[in-house]
């Protein structure tokens, strides 16, 4: 069986391997020792990412080394913008966000949230488990958002990389499906369109796949799905987070992204024309993405959007032939 790009070249640290110095600043936050630990390996982070036991019972948390700039800006970020999340809006509860001094010169920034008790959707994909987390990106984009209360989606859509790829004709692009350098002009055009397409009222998650879902396994929301990691949310169209998981979905050996919409169809009144012009964007942005040099600590994420952008690409031959 050929590996699971999204799972290759795992390099996230467990609790045992953070500083001494950054285990006690974490305990002492949280009030109680930690008596064990489970790690969730999936997602695209060089940081620790683990559920905590202790006496006082379990929390979600995240840390990275202050070394890994970009990962550090996420976590503010995130900690910024999950704090403003509605009710009812199918996330854990942030708790804190803290930095913490270790011996070797480098602070750790730390996120805490409620853990969650539940686990990631089975890949190759369940039918129930994607049926459930399908229902989550319908549901997460039913909350409306008040203007200025997030960020719009569309000034933060990466909705220039195909135009580029258009521009410079890299020389990694003779590796994809030949129907993408032959219409990239033409893709190139639609992707003007995205800013406009991805507009609305309603709250948009902007990184929802598999790896950032947990199926619950107790409580009010059991058998259903909660997201995490909300590191990019936004205010923008209803469909966005439905559309932008199905290559994912298709990567981790679920069905088409046309399958899966028969099996949970799009928003109502969702324009057809907009969601073509949002998948033009991403699939510029999964190509582009691809070519580049592997980040620090997460190398395996290259191949992942190699994946997605495969995928993208030929979802596109299919809409525009």
């Amino acid at each position: 069986m050929t590996a699971n790009p999204a799972t290759t070249a795992r390099t996230r640290p467990v609790w045992t391997d953070l500083p001494a110095a950054v285990r006690a600043g974490i305990e002492a936050r949280i009030g109680a020792p930690v008596t064990g630990w489970t790690s969730h390996d999936g997602g695209y982070s060089q940081g620790l990412a683990s559920t905590l036991r202790t006496d006082r019972g379990a929390v979600f948390v995240k840390a990275v080394s202050t070394e890994h700039e970009f990962t550090v800006r996420l976590y503010h970020q995130e900690a910024e913008r999950a704090a403003v999340l509605g009710e009812g809006v199918p996330a854990p509860r942030l708790r804190w966000l803290a930095e913490v001094g270790a011996a070797d010169g480098h602070d750790w920034v730390v996120l805490a949230f409620d853990a969650v008790e539940g686990r990631p959707p089975a890949h190759p994909w369940r039918d129930d488990e994607l049926r459930a987390v399908l229902e989550l990106a319908v549901e997460v984009g039913e909350h409306p958002v008040a203007a200025g209360a997030l960020p719009e989606v569309a000034s933060e859509l990466p909705a220039q990389l195909t135009g580029r790829l258009a521009a410079q004709r890299p020389a990694g692009l003779g590796s994809y499906d030949p129907w993408l350098a032959e219409h990239l002009d033409r893709l190139a055009t639609l992707e003007l369109e995205a800013p406009a397409a991805v507009a609305g009222d309603r709250l948009v998650h902007g990184d929802l796949r598999g790896d950032n879902a947990v199926l619950v396994s107790a409580g009010p929301r059991a058998g259903a799905a909660v997201a995490v990691d909300w590191a990019y949310p936004g205010r923008g169209a209803a469909f966005c987070d439905l559309v932008g998981m199905l290559p994912a979905v298709q990567v981790e050996g679920g069905p088409t992204p046309e399958e899966s919409l028969r099996r949970r169809p799009l928003p109502e009144g969702t324009d057809e024309d907009a969601v073509t012009a949002y998948l033009v964007a991403l699939t510029g942005y999964f190509v582009h993405s691809s070519l580049q040099p592997p980040p620090p600590g997460i190398p395996h994420v290259r191949a992942f959007q190699r994946a997605q952008g495969e995928a993208c690409v030929a979802w596109l031959r299919r809409r525009l032939g």
